[in-house]
Order: structure tokens, then sequence, then C-alpha cells
């Protein structure tokens, strides 16, 4: 299920993004031409990291080598992922030179991420490695089937329904401010990573770097999602005050 999640979720992502680049009159292939480089990097980093917390810094025998490049269980580090996904994209937006057309980028690539994550966050509510924190709660769901490794616990929190949800309501939120204007996509990668980086903390996952404050436990997830929102907001506000003194 999670394979089929994926699949969906690029194939959601690819259309988003040409569907955009039409109505904002961009050049799509100028785009889809550095997709590899996205996937490749995002791949590495989020399968490297979690090798290199669960295993060593390299692979010492085949066995390993095969579990770096083909992580069982699809067991990628979400600060991998981030920080592949914002490698990219900032590679992507600095090749651009007019500001107006980074933008206009900026929210074609929010959007379509953005999107693209709604359908993935579903169906991992299906996938093993990806479960809520346990409650009693209304909100608590069980396993679906009964090889689940949810069985080991009564009620659970949907985590991949919270991520999916939140998505989808960032998404409505910067189309409503930003109207007919652009560069409300850096603005709404600050907020949707704000918002990944509380909702993460309802998921059980191994934490390294732990910070404990008031009994609530932060992580690297945590720290990687600040930092990346602090610069999409300070991007955004840097883009604002530009076109504010043209």
């Amino acid at each position: 299920m999670t394979g089929i999640g994926i699949v969906v979720s690029f194939l959601v992502f690819v259309f988003v993004a040409h569907y955009l680049t039409k109505k904002y009159h961009q050049n799509f292939w100028k785009f889809f031409y550095r997709l590899p480089f996205l996937i490749v990097l995002t791949y590495f980093l989020g399968s490297y990291l979690t090798f290199l917390f669960d295993v060593g810094v390299f692979p010492t025998n085949r066995s390993e080598f095969v579990s770096l490049i083909s992580p069982y269980g699809y067991k990628f580090h979400f600060t991998g992922l981030l920080i592949g996904i914002f490698i990219s994209v900032s590679v992507f937006l600095k090749k651009i030179v007019r500001i107006e057309n980074k933008k206009v980028w900026s929210d074609i690539l929010f959007i379509s991420l953005t999107l693209s994550f709604v359908p993935l966050w579903l169906f991992l509510l299906m996938w093993d490695n990806f479960i809520g924190t346990t409650t009693t709660s209304f909100l608590g769901i069980k396993s679906l089937h009964s090889d689940s490794h949810r069985n080991k616990f009564n009620l659970v929190y949907p985590i991949g329904l919270f991520l999916s949800l939140a998505s989808l309501f960032v998404v409505l939120f910067i189309k409503i401010i930003k109207k007919k204007t652009f560069g409300y996509g850096m603005l709404g990668f600050a907020l949707i990573l704000l918002v990944l980086s509380i909702l993460l903390l309802l998921q059980q996952y191994s934490r390294h770097a732990v910070f404990s404050l008031g009994g609530i436990v932060f992580d690297l997830n945590q720290y990687a999602a600040w930092i990346a929102a602090l610069i999409s907001y300070l991007t955004y506000k840097k883009w604002q005050k530009f076109s504010a003194m043209q």
C-alpha cells in the first residue's frame, strides 16, 4: 500500500504542477527536467539518515549496502527527506533570476508538493512504520488488518489522517489569502512545516537529539522543520519587501 501511495502522490504532484504552470504561463518542462535531482537527492538523504542512526556512517558489507539503497519498509527519515526537498527547491529557485518569477514558482511548488502529501498521508494510515501514539480518546483507531503492528496497542492516533487534513487546510488557507498575488508559497511552506512539526509529536518513531519541555519531547525532526520554516518565512518577507519597493 505504501508503494501505491508514493506513486499516487507523485502523479498528483506532476499533474498539479503541470496545471499550474499552464495557468501561470510558466515552462513546465523547465521544472520537469529537474525532477530527477529532487527525487534522487530526497530519496538518498531520507534513506541515508535512517541508515546513519540505525547502522552507522558507511555500509561495511553487502546487506548493509542493500539496506542503504533500499530501506526495508520504506523507512525514510523525515529530516533527510526534508533536507532533500529543501535543497532541491532552493537550487531550482536560485536559477530563476527575476524575483517575480521566483514568487510564481514558489506558489506552484508549494501547492503541488502539499497537495501531493494529501493522498500520501492517507495511504500511510495502512503502513506499520507510521503509527500514532496511543490514546483513549474518540479520535483513536484500531488496526485495519490482523497482521498489523498496531495490534500491539488498543487505540492510536490516526496520524496519517491528521497530516492529510492539515496539508489540505494549509493549501486552502494560502489560496484564500493570496487572492491574485504571488509569493505566498514560501509562507505556505513555513506554515505546513510548523504544522508537521507539531503533528509528528503524535507519531511513534525513534527520536534523536531529544529535548523535553513540560512533558513534550522534541527531537531532530522538529528542529529541522523549525529551521526550514524560519528560512521560508524570512524569504517570504524578503520578497514582500522587495515588491513593496518597486
